[in-house]
């Protein structure tokens, strides 16, 4: 009997090489894009979470202050404020809540002083803060991320 030896042909080692490359530019193109849409995810979700604060903390300051002439919309600086009256050893104080250079300040001061916008606390990053009034207690609120994302959302004073 004779033997044969085989002979591999140098195309199918070519071919085994270039089906694997292919095989790891594929794995990578997709570990590219999953990177992207996780860290688009994870923005979205902060961003997101961070409304939500922004909301509750909105809420709780409102739910504070619901008390007969409380709760009013004023102006700081020509700027639109969310504005609540408190009276601390007979002396009114005003907090005002307001966007001032993409950002939502908070700034406590006595009532009737010369207070200045920029002298207020940060409380987050914003693109956009609306307040309007709508009459009968209601108070219409409207934020927007720096990312776009929005949040709307009515408050009720019962003492209004």
């Amino acid at each position: 009997m004779k033997k044969t030896a085989q002979t591999s042909h140098p195309i199918s080692g070519l071919f085994s090489l270039l089906l694997f490359g292919l095989f790891v530019l594929f794995l990578l193109i997709m570990l590219l894009f999953s990177a992207q849409i996780y860290q688009r995810s994870i923005k979205k979700a902060d961003s997101e979470t961070d409304l939500g604060t922004i909301s509750s903390y909105i809420t709780t300051k409102f739910r504070q202050h619901d008390v007969q002439d409380g709760i009013f919309t004023d102006e700081l600086n020509d700027i639109p404020a969310l504005c609540f009256r408190d009276t601390i050893n007979n002396r009114d104080y005003i907090t005002y809540l307001y966007l001032d250079d993409g950002s939502l300040k908070e700034l406590f001061t006595a009532s009737g002083s010369s207070a200045q916008a920029n002298a207020g606390t940060v409380i987050a990053s914003l693109s956009d803060f609306q307040i309007e009034e709508k009459g009968n207690g209601f108070y219409y609120i409207f934020l927007q991320s720096t990312v776009g994302n929005t949040s709307e959302f009515f408050l009720h004073s019962s003492a209004d």
